[in-house]
């Protein structure tokens, strides 16, 4: 996750710039808009000149990329469409105190940086671990107001399905509550609104072949005939999907005892059978993946060039090698990264997200790739600053002025309805 960056300094997006007018003027003045470089979304990593066209009344405006609006003609979801999602956000007022708002800073894992970091944790409302600020606020994901929103956000952009982060009943990540309690509401929600749900299982403590067959019994048993879960065709059954994050932390062999039709632990062709999408970081996983007896993988990151899997030029490569095993290859597109307020060492690894041209970028790539699944991330990761739910201006915050809090909202409609076309 990449450090924030902080915006001390006026910049392109919140400059005044007055055009004045005159009889016999041009109709378009371009203008030089230093940009100054400590703000991510303005600037690259040192400051330079860039173009910027203002215009005049009755000219015709400049070129922004492309958006639609709710009076567009109607978009369906569409279910091969997923979004990482997360339901660890806690409020003083719901749940009696900040949960993951309130993110401390990580201490810095790179030994050769030897330079001083924040090491506090962030004092919501005012101020938050994100270097975005959310237009509904530091809610709380348990708010049935908050999961009514983000379902009706998802069902405009054209998302057909969340990927909602999952730890085993009663446990949790360090900074959150147990996301299985909530399960249950995100479901029937987004069955309400013509959505499906997917597990993310998270790397929880003790987490082994032997012991995610009893979770994925659980899962099945506690969740398997609701409406909601997605379920996928493989040969003549229709199978709940399950990502498995940071899967390659155990090695091809263990994961072959539970993925393997001859396995000691095998769920394959029992009742508990369901498609497997390991998380791919570097080239030799798509190896492992296949010894494995994974169905397919995935590339999470936003951040292009943090990992193999998450480089774009690479994906058309891993489509074909999936192609060629009959693996599903779910490519990971996302906004933009930036992670400074809880990683403040990790500037290196954020990606401006240049008003949209970075997750055109990336869902380019992921098309030319020809996957039948795309995956974004993601809905609300606001610590990663990899989000599309809405982000509003605030002093010492970034936003996606002058486009507006919808804006990746909107261009994910676009792109999910190029997708559709294909």
């Amino acid at each position: 996750m990449p450090a924030l960056r902080r915006c001390y300094a006026p910049c392109r997006r919140r400059a005044t710039l007055p055009v004045l007018a005159a009889a016999g003027a041009v109709s378009a003045l371009a203008l030089l808009v230093y940009t100054w470089a400590g703000c991510p979304d303005c600037a690259p990593s040192v400051a330079r000149p860039e173009p910027r066209v203002l215009t005049s009344p009755g000219s015709r405006p400049p070129p922004r990329p492309p958006t639609e609006r709710a009076t567009d003609a109607p978009l369906a979801v569409n279910h091969n469409v997923h979004v990482f999602y997360y339901a660890w956000y806690g409020s003083v007022a719901v749940d009696g105190e900040w949960r993951h708002w309130d993110h401390p800073y990580l201490p810095n894992w790179r030994r050769e940086d030897k330079r001083m970091y924040p090491t506090s944790a962030h004092e919501p409302p005012g101020d938050i671990s994100s270097n975005y600020y959310p237009a509904l606020g530091c809610y709380s994901s348990r708010d049935p107001a908050i999961i009514r929103a983000h379902m009706q956000q998802l069902k405009d952009s054209g998302v057909g399905t969340l990927v909602v982060s999952w730890y085993p009943p009663g446990m949790a990540d360090p900074e959150g509550s147990p996301p299985d309690a909530v399960l249950p509401e995100l479901l029937d929600a987004a069955h309400a609104h013509g959505l499906k749900v997917a597990v993310h299982v998270e790397p929880y403590r003790g987490r082994s072949p032997a012991s995610l067959a009893e979770q994925v019994r659980y899962l099945v048993l506690q969740y398997g005939t609701h409406p909601a879960l997605l379920r996928m065709a493989r040969g003549p059954r229709s199978l709940p999907v399950l990502y498995v994050y940071d899967s390659y932390l155990l090695p091809a062999a263990a994961w072959r005892e539970l993925l393997s039709p001859r396995g000691n632990l095998s769920l394959r062709g029992t009742p508990f059978d369901a498609v497997f999408l390991a998380l791919l970081v570097d080239v030799r996983h798509k190896y492992e993946v296949k010894q494995a007896h994974f169905d397919g993988f995935y590339t999470y990151f936003a951040s292009d060039g943090f990992t193999y899997g998450s480089t774009w030029k690479n994906w058309r490569g891993l489509g074909k090698f999936a192609r060629q095993h009959d693996l599903l290859f779910v490519p990971s597109v996302g906004p933009g990264y930036v992670d400074t307020q809880v990683r403040p060492w990790n500037a290196g690894s954020t990606r401006h997200r240049q008003r949209g041209r970075y997750y055109g970028a990336a869902w380019r790539s992921a098309l030319a790739a020809r996957a039948r699944i795309i995956s974004i991330t993601s809905f609300n990761e606001w610590h990663e600053g990899t989000q599309i739910e809405p982000a509003v201006p605030r002093p010492n915050y970034l936003d996606y002025e002058p486009e507006g809090a919808l804006f990746y909202l909107n261009l994910t409609r676009s792109w999910v309805r190029e997708f559709s076309r294909k």
